[in-house]
Parts: C-alpha cells; structure tokens; sequence
C-alpha cells in the first residue's frame, strides 16, 4: 500500500493549503478583523442581538432562557455592559492565577507568565473601571482580535505547509 505522504494526495487542511484557499481565507477573515476593529461599537450591538437570539429560539423549551434572549434584544446596551463586566472578571481572574501559579511553580520563563498575569489583572481593572462607557465597544474589539488573531494564524499556517511541500523532494 502507498504511503500517502509519497502518493501525490492530500486531503483536508493541507489540500487546501496547498493551493492557496487557506491563505485566502486567512487574509480575508483578517481583514473581517480589521474591519470589525473600526465598527467595534456596531459589532458589539450585533453580538448581543445574536447570543440574545440564540437564548430566544434555544429557550423555547426553558422560560428563563427565553426572557433573559427577550430582555437582551430589547436592551442590548445593557447586556454589552454585562458582557464586560464578565470579560473585566474573567482579566482579573485568569491574571490572578496564572500569576500565583507562576509564582509558586517558578518553570522556566516563569516571568513572562507574571507579566502577563500583571498586565491581564491591570486590564480587567481599567475594563471594570470604565464601564459603562467601554462597553460599546469592548467586546467588538474582544472579536475583532480574534479574527485578526486568527486571519495571522491561518495565513502563517499556510505559507508554512507552502514553503514545507516546496523544500520537500519529489
């Protein structure tokens, strides 16, 4: 039986990287990034009319689910706010233990996790503080990172299996 490496077929992400679709999509879901970074405020609105949808129609079965849906699609600024609260939460959270964790396990690169943990704690605070103002525009500015973030990942991705399947001998 062939090997498939050696067999010319691909299958999955690398047929598709292999031709370069990969790299599109990446390229396009970074610039769906960007974009989304300049209409943080109208993705932010869109999010919580979205998830507040999502909790109407899955609700049927549920009354509480249905009226907390209700009560985000008639007051989404509410439910934005909300949502930062919880991200300002989660900073702080997340911060704190991977702080102590660091603290106490003293790995290898054990500071760069501190200083992650001191900046996460810091941003949760000023998100915590700022509110409500910030919540407008946070969590759209939450997801336009991670579509950048994983427009960048895809892409390198890509050019990586790319430049592996050109050095590879024939």
């Amino acid at each position: 039986m062939q090997d498939l490496e050696h067999s010319g077929v691909t299958a999955g992400p690398a047929r598709s990287a292999s031709k370069g679709s990969s790299g599109i999509s990446g390229a396009l879901l970074f610039l769906l990034g960007i974009l989304a970074f300049v209409f943080a405020d109208v993705v932010t609105r869109v999010s919580i009319v979205a998830f507040a949808a999502i909790l109407v129609v899955g609700g049927l079965s549920g009354l509480l689910t249905t009226a907390v849906g209700a009560m985000l699609i008639a007051r989404p600024a509410v439910g934005a706010a909300a949502s930062g609260l919880l991200i300002a939460a989660w900073l702080m959270a997340t911060g704190v233990f991977r702080g102590v964790t660091a603290l106490l396990d003293r790995y290898r690169y054990w500071g760069w996790d501190v200083g992650y943990a001191v900046v996460s704690v810091l941003l949760g605070v000023w998100v915590a503080a700022s509110l409500p103002t910030t919540a407008t525009w946070l969590l759209g500015t939450v997801i336009a990172v991670e579509f950048m973030a994983r427009g960048a990942a895809t892409m390198a991705g890509s050019f990586a299996l790319r430049r592996e399947r050109a050095a590879a001998p024939a």
